[in-house]
Protein backbone atom coordinates (compact mmCIF):
# COMPACT_ATOMS: atom_id res chain seq x y z
CA UNK A 1 0.00 0.00 0.00
CA UNK A 2 2.93 2.40 0.17
CA UNK A 3 5.58 3.29 -2.71
CA UNK A 4 8.87 4.25 -1.54
CA UNK A 5 9.47 5.28 -5.41
CA UNK A 6 6.97 6.85 -5.82
CA UNK A 7 6.91 8.95 -2.49
CA UNK A 8 10.28 10.33 -3.02
CA UNK A 9 9.51 11.44 -6.83
CA UNK A 10 6.14 13.03 -5.06
CA UNK A 11 8.54 14.49 -2.58
CA UNK A 12 11.35 16.34 -5.06
CA UNK A 13 8.16 17.35 -7.30
CA UNK A 14 6.42 18.99 -4.25
CA UNK A 15 8.76 20.02 -1.44
CA UNK A 16 9.88 23.58 -2.45
CA UNK A 17 6.00 24.51 -2.65
CA UNK A 18 5.82 22.60 0.78
CA UNK A 19 8.82 24.76 1.96
CA UNK A 20 7.57 28.00 0.41
CA UNK A 21 4.06 28.03 2.80
CA UNK A 22 5.23 26.42 5.60
CA UNK A 23 8.40 29.15 6.14
CA UNK A 24 5.80 32.01 5.11
CA UNK A 25 2.99 30.20 7.72
CA UNK A 26 5.86 29.83 10.58
CA UNK A 27 7.13 33.51 10.23
CA UNK A 28 3.85 34.81 10.53
CA UNK A 29 3.17 32.38 13.48
CA UNK A 30 6.74 33.60 14.74
CA UNK A 31 6.10 37.13 14.22
CA UNK A 32 3.03 37.52 16.14
CA UNK A 33 4.13 36.00 18.85
CA UNK A 34 7.38 38.13 19.04
CA UNK A 35 5.75 41.32 18.93
CA UNK A 36 3.03 40.76 21.50
CA UNK A 37 2.90 42.80 24.45
CA UNK A 38 1.20 42.64 27.62
CA UNK A 39 1.21 46.63 27.60
CA UNK A 40 -1.36 46.41 24.40
CA UNK A 41 -3.74 44.79 26.09
CA UNK A 42 -4.02 47.45 29.03
CA UNK A 43 -4.01 50.23 26.21
CA UNK A 44 -6.83 48.10 24.73
CA UNK A 45 -8.70 48.41 28.13
CA UNK A 46 -8.17 52.01 28.87
CA UNK A 47 -9.36 52.74 24.87
CA UNK A 48 -12.34 50.71 26.35
CA UNK A 49 -12.69 52.96 29.25
CA UNK A 50 -12.30 55.86 27.75
CA UNK A 51 -15.31 55.38 25.11
CA UNK A 52 -17.28 54.30 28.34
CA UNK A 53 -17.30 50.27 27.80
CA UNK A 54 -15.42 49.41 31.02
CA UNK A 55 -16.77 46.68 33.44
CA UNK A 56 -17.75 43.11 31.65
CA UNK A 57 -16.86 44.56 28.52
CA UNK A 58 -13.75 45.17 29.38
CA UNK A 59 -13.31 41.78 31.31
CA UNK A 60 -14.36 39.88 27.79
CA UNK A 61 -11.84 41.74 25.89
CA UNK A 62 -8.84 41.33 28.38
CA UNK A 63 -9.47 37.40 28.12
CA UNK A 64 -10.00 37.47 24.68
CA UNK A 65 -6.46 38.84 24.41
CA UNK A 66 -4.85 36.90 26.37
CA UNK A 67 -1.10 35.86 25.01
CA UNK A 68 -2.86 32.66 23.64
CA UNK A 69 -6.22 33.91 23.65
CA UNK A 70 -4.83 36.46 21.07
CA UNK A 71 -2.81 33.96 19.11
CA UNK A 72 -5.60 31.83 18.72
CA UNK A 73 -8.16 34.26 17.35
CA UNK A 74 -5.45 35.91 15.20
CA UNK A 75 -3.37 33.44 13.62
CA UNK A 76 -5.30 29.92 14.44
CA UNK A 77 -8.61 31.63 13.69
CA UNK A 78 -7.95 32.60 10.49
CA UNK A 79 -4.20 34.13 9.16
CA UNK A 80 -2.51 30.71 9.88
CA UNK A 81 -5.07 29.16 8.27
CA UNK A 82 -5.26 30.66 5.27
CA UNK A 83 -1.88 29.95 3.34
CA UNK A 84 -1.80 26.01 4.22
CA UNK A 85 -5.17 25.72 3.05
CA UNK A 86 -3.94 27.24 -0.30
CA UNK A 87 -1.38 24.44 0.10
CA UNK A 88 -3.68 21.79 0.14
CA UNK A 89 -5.65 22.51 -2.23
CA UNK A 90 -2.85 23.18 -4.85
CA UNK A 91 -0.98 20.14 -3.53
CA UNK A 92 -4.24 17.76 -3.41
CA UNK A 93 -4.82 18.58 -6.73
CA UNK A 94 -1.69 17.87 -8.59
CA UNK A 95 -0.93 14.64 -6.83
CA UNK A 96 -3.59 12.61 -8.93
CA UNK A 97 -5.89 14.85 -11.22
CA UNK A 98 -2.64 17.00 -12.37
CA UNK A 99 -0.86 13.75 -13.07
CA UNK A 100 -4.18 12.19 -14.60
CA UNK A 101 -4.75 15.68 -16.60
CA UNK A 102 -1.45 15.40 -18.10
CA UNK A 103 -1.50 11.67 -18.89
CA UNK A 104 1.68 11.22 -16.80
CA UNK A 105 -0.52 8.86 -14.88
CA UNK A 106 -0.39 6.75 -17.69
CA UNK A 107 3.60 6.36 -17.68
CA UNK A 108 3.18 5.29 -13.60
CA UNK A 109 0.40 3.07 -14.20
CA UNK A 110 2.56 0.90 -16.86
CA UNK A 111 4.59 0.11 -14.53
CA UNK A 112 4.07 -2.83 -11.88
CA UNK A 113 3.44 -0.67 -9.03
CA UNK A 114 -0.37 -0.97 -8.58
CA UNK A 115 -3.17 1.64 -8.63
CA UNK A 116 -4.03 1.21 -5.25
CA UNK A 117 -0.16 1.77 -4.32
CA UNK A 118 0.07 4.58 -6.60
CA UNK A 119 -3.38 6.12 -4.93
CA UNK A 120 -2.26 5.42 -1.12
CA UNK A 121 0.87 6.86 -1.46
CA UNK A 122 -0.38 10.05 -2.69
CA UNK A 123 -2.35 10.42 0.43
CA UNK A 124 0.03 9.34 3.05
CA UNK A 125 2.53 12.58 1.24
CA UNK A 126 -0.71 14.61 1.85
CA UNK A 127 -0.84 13.96 5.33
CA UNK A 128 2.56 13.50 6.32
CA UNK A 129 3.04 17.10 4.44
CA UNK A 130 0.41 19.00 6.77
CA UNK A 131 1.88 17.07 9.63
CA UNK A 132 4.85 17.95 9.19
CA UNK A 133 4.34 22.03 8.25
CA UNK A 134 2.53 22.60 11.64
CA UNK A 135 5.32 20.65 13.19
CA UNK A 136 7.91 23.25 12.06
CA UNK A 137 5.25 26.07 12.86
CA UNK A 138 5.32 24.65 16.36
CA UNK A 139 8.49 24.40 17.16
CA UNK A 140 9.26 28.49 15.62
CA UNK A 141 6.38 28.93 17.74
CA UNK A 142 8.30 27.77 20.72
CA UNK A 143 11.41 29.12 20.34
CA UNK A 144 10.08 33.01 19.43
CA UNK A 145 7.91 31.84 22.97
CA UNK A 146 11.24 31.70 24.44
CA UNK A 147 13.20 34.09 22.72
CA UNK A 148 11.34 37.36 22.52
CA UNK A 149 9.45 36.48 26.28
CA UNK A 150 11.20 33.70 28.18
CA UNK A 151 7.94 32.04 28.07
CA UNK A 152 9.58 28.53 28.52
CA UNK A 153 12.08 28.67 30.75
CA UNK A 154 14.46 31.71 32.33
CA UNK A 155 13.80 34.81 33.62
CA UNK A 156 11.88 37.84 31.40
CA UNK A 157 12.90 41.03 32.10
CA UNK A 158 10.78 44.22 32.05
CA UNK A 159 11.53 46.26 29.04
CA UNK A 160 13.24 49.25 31.47
CA UNK A 161 15.29 47.18 33.01
CA UNK A 162 16.38 45.83 29.41
CA UNK A 163 16.96 49.71 28.39
CA UNK A 164 18.30 50.75 31.75
CA UNK A 165 21.15 48.07 31.58
CA UNK A 166 22.29 49.13 28.22
CA UNK A 167 22.14 52.96 29.49
CA UNK A 168 24.54 51.32 32.71
CA UNK A 169 26.58 48.97 30.58
CA UNK A 170 25.40 46.11 32.71
CA UNK A 171 23.43 42.41 32.90
CA UNK A 172 20.44 42.73 32.61
CA UNK A 173 20.29 40.17 35.62
CA UNK A 174 22.38 42.92 37.73
CA UNK A 175 20.15 45.41 37.13
CA UNK A 176 16.89 43.33 37.55
CA UNK A 177 18.92 42.63 41.08
CA UNK A 178 19.74 46.01 42.16
CA UNK A 179 16.80 48.63 41.27
CA UNK A 180 18.78 50.96 42.67
CA UNK A 181 20.58 51.06 39.74
CA UNK A 182 17.93 52.68 37.54
CA UNK A 183 17.03 54.63 41.00
CA UNK A 184 20.23 56.42 41.25
CA UNK A 185 21.28 57.16 37.58
CA UNK A 186 19.39 59.89 35.91
CA UNK A 187 19.96 58.78 32.22
CA UNK A 188 18.95 55.12 33.36
CA UNK A 189 15.65 56.19 35.03
CA UNK A 190 14.60 58.49 32.57
CA UNK A 191 15.10 55.60 29.80
CA UNK A 192 13.06 53.48 32.11
CA UNK A 193 10.39 55.49 31.95
CA UNK A 194 10.48 56.01 28.41
CA UNK A 195 11.02 52.02 28.06
CA UNK A 196 7.54 51.64 30.19
CA UNK A 197 5.95 54.47 27.98
CA UNK A 198 4.80 56.36 31.60
CA UNK A 199 5.26 59.62 33.29
CA UNK A 200 8.46 59.85 35.44
CA UNK A 201 6.65 60.26 38.60
CA UNK A 202 4.33 56.97 38.00
CA UNK A 203 7.98 55.37 37.24
CA UNK A 204 9.58 56.55 40.33
CA UNK A 205 6.80 55.07 42.50
CA UNK A 206 6.40 51.70 40.57
CA UNK A 207 10.50 51.44 41.26
CA UNK A 208 9.56 51.96 44.72
CA UNK A 209 7.42 49.51 44.56
CA UNK A 210 9.36 46.86 42.92
CA UNK A 211 12.31 47.53 45.31
CA UNK A 212 9.98 47.15 48.37
CA UNK A 213 9.03 43.87 46.74
CA UNK A 214 12.66 42.59 46.46
CA UNK A 215 13.43 43.44 49.62
CA UNK A 216 10.77 41.47 50.98
CA UNK A 217 11.50 38.45 48.87
CA UNK A 218 15.00 39.04 50.29
CA UNK A 219 13.86 39.07 53.84
CA UNK A 220 11.49 36.01 52.96
CA UNK A 221 14.28 33.83 51.94
CA UNK A 222 16.04 34.27 55.15
CA UNK A 223 13.16 33.41 57.42
CA UNK A 224 11.65 30.98 55.30
CA UNK A 225 8.10 32.28 54.98
CA UNK A 226 6.15 34.43 52.42
CA UNK A 227 6.17 37.67 51.84
CA UNK A 228 2.11 37.52 52.81
CA UNK A 229 3.39 35.92 56.46
CA UNK A 230 5.46 38.68 56.82
CA UNK A 231 3.31 41.60 56.25
CA UNK A 232 0.95 40.31 58.53
CA UNK A 233 3.18 40.17 61.21
CA UNK A 234 6.23 42.48 60.99
CA UNK A 235 7.46 41.34 64.32
CA UNK A 236 8.90 38.27 62.40
CA UNK A 237 11.31 40.48 61.11
CA UNK A 238 12.53 42.64 64.22
CA UNK A 239 12.96 38.67 65.91
CA UNK A 240 15.27 37.95 62.67
CA UNK A 241 18.69 40.15 62.34
CA UNK A 242 19.73 38.69 59.45
CA UNK A 243 16.83 39.03 57.66
CA UNK A 244 16.50 42.80 58.19
CA UNK A 245 20.03 43.06 57.45
CA UNK A 246 19.16 41.00 53.81
CA UNK A 247 16.48 43.25 53.19
CA UNK A 248 18.49 46.77 54.31
CA UNK A 249 21.22 45.72 51.86
CA UNK A 250 18.33 45.52 48.74
CA UNK A 251 17.00 48.79 49.79
CA UNK A 252 20.44 50.86 49.75
CA UNK A 253 19.77 51.16 53.90
CA UNK A 254 22.00 50.64 57.29
CA UNK A 255 20.25 47.48 59.07
CA UNK A 256 19.49 50.14 62.21
CA UNK A 257 17.46 52.57 60.29
CA UNK A 258 15.58 49.79 58.44
CA UNK A 259 14.84 48.42 61.66
CA UNK A 260 13.46 51.79 63.59
CA UNK A 261 11.52 51.81 60.41
CA UNK A 262 9.53 48.31 60.45
CA UNK A 263 9.51 49.26 64.29
CA UNK A 264 7.79 53.06 64.25
CA UNK A 265 5.46 50.52 61.77
CA UNK A 266 4.70 48.00 63.87
CA UNK A 267 3.83 50.86 66.63
CA UNK A 268 1.76 52.34 64.40
CA UNK A 269 -0.53 49.40 63.67
CA UNK A 270 -0.41 48.47 66.88
CA UNK A 271 -1.68 52.00 68.04
CA UNK A 272 -4.58 51.89 65.95
CA UNK A 273 -7.09 54.33 66.78
CA UNK A 274 -11.22 53.26 65.36
CA UNK A 275 -11.61 57.19 64.08
CA UNK A 276 -8.45 56.34 61.52
CA UNK A 277 -10.69 53.67 60.15
CA UNK A 278 -13.84 56.41 60.21
CA UNK A 279 -11.66 59.23 58.56
CA UNK A 280 -10.33 56.13 56.06
CA UNK A 281 -13.77 55.39 54.93
CA UNK A 282 -14.88 59.17 54.71
CA UNK A 283 -12.06 59.79 52.77
CA UNK A 284 -13.26 56.68 50.35
CA UNK A 285 -17.31 58.31 50.30
CA UNK A 286 -15.28 61.57 49.41
CA UNK A 287 -13.38 59.90 46.77
CA UNK A 288 -16.68 58.46 45.02
CA UNK A 289 -18.55 61.77 44.73
CA UNK A 290 -15.18 63.47 43.35
CA UNK A 291 -14.88 60.54 40.64
CA UNK A 292 -18.44 61.32 39.70
CA UNK A 293 -18.34 65.03 39.26
CA UNK A 294 -14.71 63.71 37.46
CA UNK A 295 -16.75 61.20 35.42
CA UNK A 296 -19.23 63.66 34.49
CA UNK A 297 -16.82 66.38 32.65
CA UNK A 298 -15.30 63.43 31.17
CA UNK A 299 -18.48 62.37 29.76
CA UNK A 300 -18.07 58.60 31.08
CA UNK A 301 -19.08 56.71 33.96
CA UNK A 302 -17.31 56.11 37.32
CA UNK A 303 -16.82 52.38 36.66
CA UNK A 304 -14.76 53.00 33.50
CA UNK A 305 -13.08 55.80 35.09
CA UNK A 306 -11.92 53.79 37.63
CA UNK A 307 -10.30 51.44 35.08
CA UNK A 308 -8.38 54.50 33.87
CA UNK A 309 -7.68 56.96 36.58
CA UNK A 310 -5.02 58.75 34.42
CA UNK A 311 -7.49 60.48 32.38
CA UNK A 312 -8.03 62.05 35.10
CA UNK A 313 -5.01 63.36 35.95
CA UNK A 314 -4.49 64.64 32.17
CA UNK A 315 -7.32 66.58 32.35
CA UNK A 316 -7.48 70.31 34.33
CA UNK A 317 -11.15 70.42 34.23
CA UNK A 318 -11.78 66.66 35.32
CA UNK A 319 -9.05 66.90 37.97
CA UNK A 320 -10.30 70.17 39.07
CA UNK A 321 -14.35 68.95 39.46
CA UNK A 322 -12.83 65.86 41.55
CA UNK A 323 -10.99 68.08 43.90
CA UNK A 324 -13.70 70.51 44.68
CA UNK A 325 -16.06 67.46 45.17
CA UNK A 326 -14.38 65.34 47.53
CA UNK A 327 -12.70 68.26 49.08
CA UNK A 328 -9.20 66.55 48.79
CA UNK A 329 -6.33 68.65 47.58
CA UNK A 330 -5.15 68.33 43.43
CA UNK A 331 -1.70 67.28 44.06
CA UNK A 332 -3.00 64.57 46.68
CA UNK A 333 -5.26 63.24 44.22
CA UNK A 334 -2.53 62.78 41.86
CA UNK A 335 -0.62 61.64 43.92
CA UNK A 336 -2.81 58.67 44.56
CA UNK A 337 -3.46 58.02 40.65
CA UNK A 338 0.16 58.06 40.26
CA UNK A 339 0.20 54.98 42.80
CA UNK A 340 -2.64 53.38 40.65
CA UNK A 341 -0.77 53.78 37.74
CA UNK A 342 2.35 52.59 39.63
CA UNK A 343 0.42 49.64 40.77
CA UNK A 344 -1.12 48.69 37.45
CA UNK A 345 2.78 48.36 36.33
CA UNK A 346 3.59 46.19 38.61
CA UNK A 347 0.42 43.51 37.43
CA UNK A 348 1.93 44.22 33.98
CA UNK A 349 5.04 42.70 34.98
CA UNK A 350 4.07 39.31 35.56
CA UNK A 351 5.22 36.59 33.31
CA UNK A 352 3.00 35.91 29.98
CA UNK A 353 0.38 33.32 30.64
CA UNK A 354 1.49 30.34 28.30
CA UNK A 355 0.72 26.90 28.92
CA UNK A 356 2.78 24.49 26.02
CA UNK A 357 -0.24 21.75 26.01
CA UNK A 358 -3.11 24.43 24.80
CA UNK A 359 -0.50 25.90 22.25
CA UNK A 360 0.14 22.57 20.76
CA UNK A 361 -3.26 21.13 21.44
CA UNK A 362 -3.96 24.53 18.96
CA UNK A 363 -1.49 22.85 16.48
CA UNK A 364 -3.32 19.81 16.40
CA UNK A 365 -6.40 21.23 15.79
CA UNK A 366 -5.38 22.99 13.11
CA UNK A 367 -3.55 19.54 11.18
CA UNK A 368 -7.10 17.87 12.16
CA UNK A 369 -8.45 20.69 10.23
CA UNK A 370 -6.08 20.68 7.25
CA UNK A 371 -6.79 17.04 7.38
CA UNK A 372 -10.44 17.12 6.54
CA UNK A 373 -10.14 19.78 4.67
CA UNK A 374 -7.45 18.18 2.34
CA UNK A 375 -9.51 15.38 2.25
CA UNK A 376 -12.32 17.04 0.50
CA UNK A 377 -9.42 18.11 -1.92
CA UNK A 378 -8.13 14.52 -2.63
CA UNK A 379 -11.43 12.95 -2.64
CA UNK A 380 -12.52 15.06 -5.80
CA UNK A 381 -8.48 15.02 -7.32
CA UNK A 382 -9.12 11.23 -7.76
CA UNK A 383 -13.05 11.36 -8.83
CA UNK A 384 -11.97 14.04 -11.85
CA UNK A 385 -9.67 13.23 -14.39
CA UNK A 386 -9.34 17.02 -15.34
CA UNK A 387 -7.59 19.40 -13.38
CA UNK A 388 -10.12 22.31 -13.69
CA UNK A 389 -12.89 19.77 -12.87
CA UNK A 390 -11.02 18.87 -9.51
CA UNK A 391 -10.11 22.45 -8.09
CA UNK A 392 -13.83 23.77 -8.58
CA UNK A 393 -14.98 21.51 -6.15
CA UNK A 394 -11.63 20.70 -4.72
CA UNK A 395 -11.10 24.44 -4.13
CA UNK A 396 -14.23 25.69 -4.26
CA UNK A 397 -16.33 23.62 -1.65
CA UNK A 398 -13.21 24.42 1.34
CA UNK A 399 -13.66 28.72 0.20
CA UNK A 400 -16.75 28.42 0.59
CA UNK A 401 -16.03 26.61 4.45
CA UNK A 402 -14.13 29.82 4.60
CA UNK A 403 -15.96 32.37 3.48
CA UNK A 404 -18.96 31.37 5.38
CA UNK A 405 -16.85 31.35 8.35
CA UNK A 406 -15.98 34.90 7.84
CA UNK A 407 -19.54 35.57 7.43
CA UNK A 408 -21.11 34.09 10.17
CA UNK A 409 -18.19 36.32 12.03
CA UNK A 410 -19.26 39.34 10.96
CA UNK A 411 -23.12 38.96 11.74
CA UNK A 412 -24.78 37.63 14.36
CA UNK A 413 -27.69 37.41 12.68
CA UNK A 414 -25.50 34.87 10.00
CA UNK A 415 -24.17 33.02 13.12
CA UNK A 416 -26.54 29.97 12.14
CA UNK A 417 -24.21 29.62 8.81
CA UNK A 418 -21.15 27.99 10.93
CA UNK A 419 -22.68 24.66 11.07
CA UNK A 420 -22.43 24.28 6.85
CA UNK A 421 -18.76 24.53 7.56
CA UNK A 422 -16.23 22.35 9.00
CA UNK A 423 -13.96 25.37 10.31
CA UNK A 424 -16.79 25.30 13.10
CA UNK A 425 -15.25 21.77 14.35
CA UNK A 426 -12.02 24.15 15.13
CA UNK A 427 -12.25 26.94 17.50
CA UNK A 428 -9.18 28.08 19.30
CA UNK A 429 -11.15 30.02 22.06
CA UNK A 430 -12.24 26.87 23.35
CA UNK A 431 -8.48 25.30 23.12
CA UNK A 432 -7.37 28.52 24.78
CA UNK A 433 -10.61 29.13 27.53
CA UNK A 434 -9.96 25.63 28.57
CA UNK A 435 -13.16 24.68 26.86
CA UNK A 436 -14.76 21.39 25.27
CA UNK A 437 -12.90 20.44 21.98
CA UNK A 438 -11.81 16.68 22.13
CA UNK A 439 -15.08 15.82 21.00
CA UNK A 440 -14.67 18.05 17.36
CA UNK A 441 -11.31 16.79 16.74
CA UNK A 442 -12.30 13.41 16.87
CA UNK A 443 -15.51 14.16 14.37
CA UNK A 444 -12.91 16.22 12.14
CA UNK A 445 -10.50 13.20 12.23
CA UNK A 446 -12.96 10.99 11.44
CA UNK A 447 -14.22 13.13 8.57
CA UNK A 448 -11.01 12.95 7.06
CA UNK A 449 -10.59 9.87 7.34
CA UNK A 450 -13.81 8.86 5.33
CA UNK A 451 -13.33 11.34 2.76
CA UNK A 452 -9.69 9.96 2.09
CA UNK A 453 -11.07 6.31 1.56
CA UNK A 454 -13.35 7.60 -0.74
CA UNK A 455 -11.17 8.98 -2.90
CA UNK A 456 -8.88 6.45 -2.69
CA UNK A 457 -11.65 3.06 -3.58
CA UNK A 458 -13.23 5.53 -6.23
CA UNK A 459 -9.76 5.76 -7.85
CA UNK A 460 -9.04 2.40 -7.55
CA UNK A 461 -11.86 1.45 -9.62
CA UNK A 462 -12.76 4.14 -11.96
CA UNK A 463 -11.97 4.00 -15.64
CA UNK A 464 -8.93 6.64 -16.63
CA UNK A 465 -8.02 7.91 -20.11
CA UNK A 466 -4.45 5.93 -20.64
Amino acid sequence: MFSKTIFKQTLKQNWKLWAIFTALTAAMGGIIIIVFDPRMIQRMMDTFAEMGLGGPMAEMAGEAFSFLGMIGDSFYGMQGYILPLVFVIMTANSLIASHVDRGSMAYTLSTPIKRVKVVCTQAIYMILSIVAMFTVVTLVGLAAVQVAHNGLWGTPYTPDVIAAAKVLDLSRTEVASDINLIINNPEAFQTGAEARRIDEDVYELYLTLVLFDNALNAAADVIGVSQDVIMDDLEILLANDNAVEAMAAVLWMEPYALREMIQSETDEHTDDDPADEATAQAMMENMILGMEAAAEVLGTDVEALGNNMGRIKNDTAALAAMSEASGIPEEMIIMMINMQLAQAEIELDQPIDFDVMTYVNLNIGMILLLFAIGGISFMFSCIFNLTKNSLALGAGIPIAFLVIEIMAQTSSDLENLRFLSLNTLFDPSAITSGGTFAPQFAVLAAIGVVLYMVGISVFKKKDLPL
